[in-house]
């Protein structure tokens, strides 16, 4: 069989836009989540300041109630400012009982709605205050004016901390946010870490492969040639016992052969930079595999059918690697087998596609295992059935093979019933 070109630069250049692929969305996961969480935070800030903001102007209103109730306290503001001609009542009554009544009123309404940060507080003619267009963090009452003398008095209450109060009043979603981001930015970087390692152990894997089997093929040859020398010799063809000593030498080096040649054409699928294909007409070639395993399938008193419903059958592909992959298919049906094997093929039309079944009596594969029938390296425990060998890359380069013909392979399998392959190609569009 001719080597298998096309897979090579397809299937590496899938998995590596796929790792890749995958590798810059979850970076950009990453840097999305980032951004939302300093989103919210920023959000929240502000949510958590107009928060304050209302709970003061809420504070203020009640405090302005109760200093209008009081007698005194109106007295006393009146006197200060009205009178005195001072733009403020802080320095004429610090040390005044009216003021230490106001200071717990202020007090009073401020812990009342959660307000639990130092803060100044003054009665102000804000026609005359300086501060009053200056300083941020400077709440005004907007109706002590209505109550004491209609000559814009009004009350003020600063919050020298209120940028750490509120800082505080969101820091468990900003530190949470942090170490969230901080832990998933760690996983982000080990598993990066890990999928590297993980890549640069795969790559010395199938070099060593690679380079083992390259290896095996000279004294592999050397075996033959040295065997069929000796088989020519009389003095072996007389002796039945060294004639069958030879035979089985022949037969234990094909099969030591046909593992070398399949890990060689699994690399040849990953490292070849061939992109042959053609036309092909592959119920013919169905036919003809099939017409191949016949004596095979009689000595076993098997059978082998095609059901050829389909009335197209060109599609895109290299035909020596198709034909590989319904041969192997074949292979696994007669091999893992305990009765009477019986084959069933058929292939139909469906929409643009052709469907390819291929249908056995064998032990079947239970539900756990479907999923990673098709992974490399893979084998099914097969019970009490010991004589099947492999490597388990058949199903996994029979794969490759059909998805490079852009086509899909499913399995349906119940054990102890057999197996049914399902395989949908896209027909060739060209006349």
């Amino acid at each position: 069989m001719q080597i298998i070109h096309f897979l090579a630069t397809f299937v590496s250049m899938k998995n590596r836009r796929l790792q890749i692929g995958l590798i810059t969305l979850t970076f950009l996961s990453l840097v999305a989540l980032v951004a939302i969480q300093i989103s919210w935070i920023i959000k929240a800030a502000n949510m958590q300041e107009k928060q304050f903001s209302n709970s003061v102007n809420l504070a203020m209103r009640y405090i302005v109630e109760e200093m209008a109730d009081d007698e005194s306290i109106c007295t006393e503001v009146v006197s200060c400012i009205g009178k005195g001609g001072l733009t403020s009542c802080y320095e004429s009554l610090y040390n005044n009982v009216e003021w230490a009544k106001v200071d717990s009123i202020v007090k009073w309404a401020l812990n009342y709605y959660h307000i639990n940060t130092d803060y100044e507080f003054d009665i102000v003619d804000t026609r005359k205050d300086a501060d009053y267009n200056v300083c941020k963090k400077t709440y005004f009452s907007d109706n002590l004016e209505s109550v004491l003398l209609q000559n814009a008095i009004e009350l003020k209450i600063r919050f020298p901390k209120k940028r750490e109060f509120i800082a505080a009043q969101i820091s468990l979603m900003f530190i949470s946010s942090i170490l969230l981001i901080i832990l998933i930015s760690i996983s982000f970087v080990i598993i990066l870490k890990y999928y590297n390692r993980e890549k640069a152990l795969y790559m010395g894997t199938r070099d060593f492969i690679n380079n083992i089997t390259h290896e095996f093929k000279t004294p592999i040859t050397n075996i033959a040639l040295a065997n069929s020398m000796i088989s020519k010799s009389k003095k072996i063809e007389q002796d039945e016992k060294l004639s069958q000593y030879s035979d089985i030498i022949k037969a234990e080096h094909q099969k030591l052969k046909n593992r070398v040649e399949g890990l060689l054409d699994v690399a040849r699928i990953e490292n070849g930079n061939s992109d042959y294909c053609e036309t092909i007409d592959i119920c013919k070639l169905i036919k003809y595999t099939v017409d191949s395993y016949q004596v095979q399938l009689q000595e076993l008193n098997g059978e082998i059918k095609y059901e050829k419903t389909s009335k197209k059958c060109t599609v895109h592909a290299d035909k020596e690697q198709f034909q590989f992959a319904i041969s192997n298919l074949i292979d696994n049906a007669i091999k893992y087998c305990e009765k009477e094997p019986l084959i069933i093929i058929r292939t139909y039309d469906k929409g643009d596609n052709i469907i390819i079944e291929i249908e056995d009596n064998g032990i079947g594969i239970k539900q756990e295992h479907i999923e990673q029938i098709f992974e490399k390296y893979y084998r099914v425990s097969t019970g009490n059935l010991h004589n099947v060998k492999g490597f388990g890359i058949g199903l996994s380069t029979v794969k490759a093979i059909i998805d490079s013909m852009n086509g899909e392979i499913n399995v349906q399998s119940k054990p102890g019933r057999g197996t049914k392959f399902i395989i949908k190609l896209p027909y060739c569009t060209e006349s």
